[in-house]
């Protein structure tokens, strides 16, 4: 089972940047509400048995291209930081089993094509996002296997269509 850090001094923030990831052979890794965690470190595609990445509530502003790459994905939860659509790189779609994916209470205003282009996806959640100003297209349509999509507190003045 992964170890959750849910207070790290600022040497232990050092060692995790500076882990050689592919000395591990985790399934799933949690780092939840490390305040000093601000981008994921590029190495972590190494973990090649990595199917389930959490790393909510931390300072994170954009998904490294590198990320992309971990095409064994499954479950990848990063609610609660600061990315921004522009924080998500358009290979996002190269995550091709990806079914669960959390970017709840982070700086989204619209759902970007490239998550609609995630068409394993089951499970979608952009709460606490601000969508006042999003046009809703028929992109969300591709997602057919789709089965829940959270949208609560995200300002939005009419449902999706």
């Amino acid at each position: 089972m992964a170890k959750v850090f849910t207070s790290i001094e600022e040497k232990c923030l050092t060692w995790l940047s500076s882990l050689n990831y592919q000395d591990f052979n985790l399934e799933s890794v949690q780092i939840y509400d490390v305040k000093g965690i601000d981008e994921i470190h590029p190495s972590i595609v190494t973990m090649k048995n990595l199917t389930t990445l959490y790393l909510g509530n931390n300072q994170i502003k954009y998904i490294a291209e590198e990320l992309c790459l971990m095409t064994q994905l499954k479950s990848l939860y990063l609610a609660g930081n600061q990315i921004g659509c522009e924080g998500l790189p358009e290979n996002i779609s190269n995550l091709t089993q990806l079914t669960s994916l959390s970017l709840s209470n982070n700086k989204m205003t619209y759902i970007p094509e490239c998550i609609c282009d995630l068409i394993s996806l089951s499970y979608i959640s952009f709460n606490g996002n601000d969508f006042s100003n999003m046009e809703f297209t028929d992109s969300l349509q591709k997602l057919t296997n789709l089965k829940t999509l959270y949208l609560n507190s995200t300002k939005l003045d009419r449902a999706p269509h």
